[in-house]
């Protein structure tokens, strides 16, 4: 039976949600401390009430004692004057009783005249008639239990002839008690209705912050969070409007090179362990940010900031990021696999073309031209290698730059290289990889406007030196420039010149992104007679990058 009582109990206090035993809580121990509050005042008022009820039964017994007829008519036993003084006296009293004793105990006075010449009652005469003492007694008489002032009658010669008792039954205090007491317990249900409604919305309110969650949910949630944040390879860092960490994953410490433990980071502001947090706080603030190339503790990243609301308030942000090491890898054999296969098939397409024309020559004949061709063809493309191959010593830009020419031609744009072009040595700090995606983009960029306008005379001029302090890469085309609608925003991620937005407007983003964390910049100015030049000037005075 009790085990089936306890199962029962713990199916009833798990069936409640977490916000009703937060009521029934909070509640329960306000009920407890109003019953303390309410019994500790019913006793210390009944000890007041006692107290204050002692003393003035005392004092009325000692001046009904001193009264000079009472004691001349108590000394003769005259009763019926002794009645009339006591019924005198009682009509101005708010004491139960006044009772007259003579020497020895007999009544002379009582409320019930039936009891008049019999022994008083309660055994606590003797103090007053044996020893004259005055004093407070509790104790059960003929009228019942009460509160009784003694003190003895002392006639003009100092003999104590009677005792005189005035007392206050207990009916009286219940009378008082009521009266103080009602008032509190108006003030004791207001108190616990306001509890009830206090605890009420209280719970609510913890309901509503845990979004409606229970504690058993709220720690799966957690254990997930820290089990999602564990098992991503992207760094991931959780701040509030302050910078204070609220959540962080080994990846992010793995990645930043951060010496401490990623517990050790929760509560601690971001500005102790990252430099170059400025994107954390870009603002505008509620704006979520995507793929932005950064530089965090001397590493580049590729990181994303998505906003933290509660509710409508703007409380934080979640920044994502991972190591733009990993996605050059990858980026670098997908680059590789497309410049590839196109330079294959320009290639296929060129020297299709070139053979038909061989073969046409050779058929009617005419092998002097046929060789001229060949050897024409040869010595150009051999002069473009040479060329390219002794002033850019960085392979990847030399091999963007044969690339690039291959696909000029086919597009039947002349693609010119200024004689001045060195690329000796890189001391910037900007990877190959990402030289090459500057020019390769620019370039592409340059046919693309030449191609739209119609009286362009298809030339595009490159020039790349070292030469200098700075590291300097010059691209102009004959195009179709670059429209005052977009000029502000042109280097502004999706802003494009191109009439379909799918897919577009990321190449100069990503140009400018890597040219600033060079610590480089970009000029922009209008061609001759039209088209646009892009300029670009990278500090060449770092640490030197190997060259590959």
């Amino acid at each position: 039976m009790k085990s089936t009582a306890v199962k029962l109990l713990h199916k009833y206090n798990g069936g409640l949600s977490f916000s009703r035993r937060v009521f029934m809580l909070i509640f329960g121990l306000m009920f407890i401390q109003l019953t303390f509050v309410t019994t500790n005042f019913h006793r210390t008022l009944l000890d007041t009430l006692e107290d204050q009820v002692g003393t003035r039964a005392l004092i009325q017994a000692q001046e009904i004692a001193s009264d000079p007829e009472l004691i001349q008519e108590v000394r003769i036993k005259n009763i019926a004057a002794i009645e009339r003084v006591t019924d005198r006296l009682h009509k101005i009293s708010d004491a139960s009783f006044i009772v007259i004793g003579d020497e020895v105990g007999v009544r002379l006075s009582h409320p019930d005249k039936d009891k008049i010449g019999l022994p008083m009652q309660g055994g606590d005469n003797a103090g007053a008639l044996q020893r004259g003492e005055s004093y407070v007694s509790i104790r059960e008489g003929s009228l019942g239990y009460g509160v009784r002032g003694k003190t003895p009658i002392i006639d003009f010669d100092g003999n104590t002839i009677g005792v005189v008792s005035v007392g206050y039954l207990l009916n009286r205090f219940d009378q008082w008690v009521v009266l103080y007491f009602k008032p509190l317990v108006y003030e004791l249900l207001v108190t616990l209705i306001l509890t009830l409604i206090g605890a009420w919305l209280f719970s609510k309110h913890i309901k509503k912050k845990m979004n409606g969650m229970e504690p058993s949910e709220i720690a799966l949630a957690l254990h997930l969070q820290e089990s999602i944040l564990s098992s991503v390879y992207e760094g991931v860092i959780a701040i509030d409007k302050q910078g204070k960490t609220l959540a962080v994953n080994r990846s992010a410490v793995q990645i930043l090179g951060i010496d401490q433990h990623f517990d050790s980071l929760k509560n601690n502001s971001v500005l102790e362990f990252i430099t170059n947090y400025q994107f954390f706080f870009k603002t505008p603030y509620e704006d979520n940010l995507k793929d932005e190339i950064i530089i965090l503790n001397g590493k580049t990243v590729i990181a994303s900031r998505v906003a933290i609301y509660d509710d409508e308030n703007l409380i934080g942000w979640v920044i994502s990021f991972r190591a733009k090491n990993d996605i050059n890898s990858l980026t670098a054999e997908l680059t590789q696999i497309k410049q590839y296969t196109e330079n294959l098939r320009v290639m296929r397409h060129e020297h299709a073309n070139k053979l038909s024309t061989i073969s046409g020559l050779i058929e009617i004949g005419e092998y002097k031209s046929a060789l001229e061709i060949i050897n024409s063809e040869n010595n150009k493309k051999q002069q473009l290698i040479d060329f390219i191959t002794s002033r850019i010593l960085l392979k990847k830009v030399a091999g963007i730059l044969l690339g690039k020419y291959s696909r000029a031609r086919e597009l039947g744009i002349d693609l010119q290289f200024d004689p001045t072009c060195q690329l000796m040595q890189v001391n910037a700090p900007i990877e190959s990889i990402d030289l090459s995606a500057i020019i390769g983009n620019l370039i592409d960029n340059a046919f693309e406007a030449t191609l739209k306008n119609p009286e362009s005379n298809k030339v595009v001029t490159v020039l790349i030196t070292d030469a200098g302090d700075d590291l300097v890469i010059e691209i102009s085309d004959n195009g179709c420039g670059i429209s005052d609608e977009i000029a502000s925003t042109i280097f502004s991620r999706g802003v494009t010149s191109k009439g379909d937005n799918e897919g577009h407007g990321i190449g100069l983003y990503l140009i400018q992104r890597y040219v600033t964390n060079a610590g480089g910049v970009i000029l922009v100015d209008d061609a001759e007679p039209k088209g646009t030049t892009f300029s670009i000037f990278i500090p060449n005075k770092a640490q030197n990058h190997e060259l590959n």
